[in-house]
């Protein structure tokens, strides 16, 4: 995984000053410094009746923690290893230096520092798209299981190689990944050429690039194409586009028309007469605190009637015709023909995807399609990193779309 961090971190606190304004000063055997509120310190109480913030099991209440908690005596221990408070109550907290460090927010690369930094991508992908075999996959255990999660993190997709030719196959690779999430479509949908197409995954015509249902609040995470059936040589290959890497092309080369998608609500919408009426107003762009982009949400095809400020309706639409030429030209999309047997599982809320049109005389192409829950993938990859990577184990991952 890549992330933003410093080469160098002292781990050993060699410095200590407490301050008349509610605050202490720290120094590190590296010779960087950092100041903290004495309020967040008694918030950040981490003994066994204050709770572990990390699990989720806090018992200090906001509510009881004053401004300028008063502070009978601190002090560095442990050879500069932790440092050691009595609160004016009695109470004792210690805090480990190198977490201290960790969370260090008044250093401006802190916040960076604990977030992934995504691997962008153009038509490049193609030559190398993380590839593993379905058997590792499946007898590599934990190991094999958590780069193919690390791979699927860093560039929001990998491709899986002779899976079984079977439909319960699908179903077995996602619930190895995390739960499977069930839509208005059921829990495996069958993307086949048919007369009477629900969606447009069962016509034969090109696709442009697209996330999948962006009209609803929370679109699904993770997606998975199993493919069962090719459409002959050359024929219904599938289109991928890295979203990150067009909204960073957007952000430096129409900062204006970025900065609409990343602020001004498209309303999406998917009706089916009688069964489901599903409409969503969100940004194309969400970004997270640090202004990184970390979710994308578009679809030509279920974009509903925009409304806005009449003197905004012009720059709009030419903003939403920019992205689309963006997605359609051939220099942002990497083009994957699937072949029976293979997977691909990519971030349905980082990764646009299409394809290219088939005749179904060419051969009946088959993919199974299932949508697997966001929250629950990247748990299982921190989980994982535990005990493979550490330092990645408390990553801030892209958290997807919001509205």
């Amino acid at each position: 995984m890549l992330k933003v961090a410093s080469e160098t971190c002292g781990e050993d606190l060699v410095g200590l000053h407490v301050g008349a304004a509610a605050h202490l000063r720290l120094g590190w055997s590296d010779g960087v410094e950092a100041r903290f509120h004495l309020s967040w310190l008694r918030n950040a109480c981490r003994c066994e009746s204050c709770g572990d913030p990390a699990s989720g099991l806090r018992w200090t209440s906001f509510a009881d923690v004053p401004r300028a908690p008063g502070i009978r005596r601190i002090e560095l221990v442990e050879r500069g290893g932790r440092l050691a408070v009595v609160w004016h109550d009695g109470h004792e907290s210690s805090f480990d230096a190198v977490w201290l460090r960790g969370c260090a927010y008044d250093l401006p690369e802190t916040l960076a520092a604990r977030r992934a930094v995504p691997r962008l991508w153009r038509a490049n992908l193609t030559e190398r798209l993380a590839t593993l075999p379905h058997a590792a996959f499946r007898d590599g255990g934990e190991a094999a299981l958590f780069d193919l999660l690390q791979a699927l993190c860093d560039d929001g997709i990998v491709r899986l190689r002779g899976a079984p030719v079977r439909p319960e196959a699908t179903a077995e690779i996602a619930a190895r990944l995390g739960p499977i999430r069930e839509t208005s479509y059921g829990l495996v949908q069958d993307l086949i050429s048919k007369p009477d197409p629900q969606v447009a995954g069962q016509t034969a015509r090109a696709q442009v690039p697209h996330t999948d249902e962006p009209f609803r609040y929370s679109p699904p995470g993770i997606l998975l194409f199993h493919c069962l059936a090719a459409a002959g040589a050359g024929a219904g290959a599938s289109l991928m586009v890295d979203g990150f890497r067009i909204a960073e092309d957007m952000r430096a080369e129409a900062p204006d028309a970025f900065e609409m998608l990343a602020t001004r609500q498209i309303s999406f919408e998917r009706r089916h007469p009688g069964e489901v009426a599903l409409q969503a107003e969100a940004r194309v762009f969400s970004r997270d605190g640090t202004g990184r982009v970390c979710g994308v949400r578009f679809n030509d095809r279920c974009i509903g009637p925009q409304i806005c400020a009449f003197h905004l309706m012009p720059d709009l639409l030419d903003t939403l015709g920019d992205l689309s030429r963006r997605l359609q030209d051939p220099v942002n999309q990497a083009r994957i023909p699937l072949e029976p047997g293979d997977v691909l599982i990519f971030d349905n809320q980082r990764v646009l995807h299409g394809r290219t049109a088939f005749k179904q005389s060419a051969g009946t192409r088959r993919l199974r399609s299932c949508h697997v829950d966001r929250d629950g993938v990247h748990s299982r990859y921190r989980t994982l990193a535990a005990r493979f990577a550490p330092a990645e184990s408390d990553t801030v991952l892209p958290q997807g779309c919001t509205v």
